[in-house]
């Protein structure tokens, strides 16, 4: 495993409950997405939240905090994730 930052940009997801649509996505800057990481654990060999993880509505104040974006939208679950840049 690479200790060494990727070129990835970190995004919130909104995907539709009723169709899996993507609705929304908002970038997370790296400074919040190290935030983040004490919000919502990322698996031991994912440091870098490469990987899609779960938003659950419990911590989304904790989510708020840190990236300003208000409250969830009920017809959306939502994901934390990474793409590659370039």
């Amino acid at each position: 495993m690479s200790t060494e930052e990727p070129e990835v940009v970190w995004i919130l997801e909104g995907f539709g409950k009723a169709d899996d649509t993507l609705r929304a996505e908002r970038p997370i800057s790296r400074e919040q997405m190290l935030r983040l990481r004490e919000v919502i654990t990322p698996d031991a060999d994912d440091p870098w939240m490469i990987n899609s993880y779960p938003v659950p509505v419990e911590t989304w104040p904790s989510v708020d905090a840190i990236l300003r974006c208000g409250p969830p939208d009920p017809e959306l679950g939502h994901l934390m994730g990474a793409y590659r840049a370039g």
